[in-house]
């Protein structure tokens, strides 16, 4: 069995001697199996991505925002909260407020503790029962959020 490194070092070989290396479906294929590897896309990973496939930062960044299920951070949690009209009108800012705060989230979206990522979504589609929140792919709404404490618990 490989180590994490030898792996690695593997992938970056086989990528920096395909034709189409800098392509988005490449680089995208690249990310992934990097991540499987390591468990997120590191910065010295990212760099060494841009070097093997010749992308910019600016194009390896959005392509990462692209593709949600490529990491940054090694986070264990994602948190995804409703910027949309009607979850601000039904307190969806006071619930932002209150998980930045409850997490200690930082300027970089990860709580302090490094297990939770929180990011914002302008609409989740689920506007009838706003205010509205995702934890791990699960929607959480309305009156399951009135105790955001006891509701985040479960995931620490």
């Amino acid at each position: 069995m490989q180590n994490k490194s030898d792996e690695i070092e593997e992938i970056f070989s086989y990528y920096s001697q395909q034709p189409d290396k800098g392509s988005q479906e490449m680089v995208v294929a690249l990310l992934r199996e990097l991540q499987d590897a390591h468990g997120f896309i590191s910065l010295e990973l990212k760099e060494r991505v841009e070097q093997v496939t010749g992308v910019s930062p600016n194009y390896l960044k959005c392509l990462i925002r692209m593709y949600p299920t490529l990491k940054e951070e090694n986070t264990v949690h994602e948190i995804i909260a409703c910027t949309g009209e009607r979850c601000g009108e039904k307190e969806g800012g006071a619930i932002l407020n209150a998980l930045k705060r409850e997490l200690r989230i930082q300027k970089n979206g990860v709580s302090i503790d490094g297990k939770f990522k929180l990011r914002t979504q302008n609409c989740l589609k689920k506007c009838g029962t706003a205010p509205n929140i995702i934890i791990d792919d699960v929607v959480y709404s309305g009156s399951e959020l009135k105790d955001l404490k006891k509701l985040l618990e479960k995931f620490m």
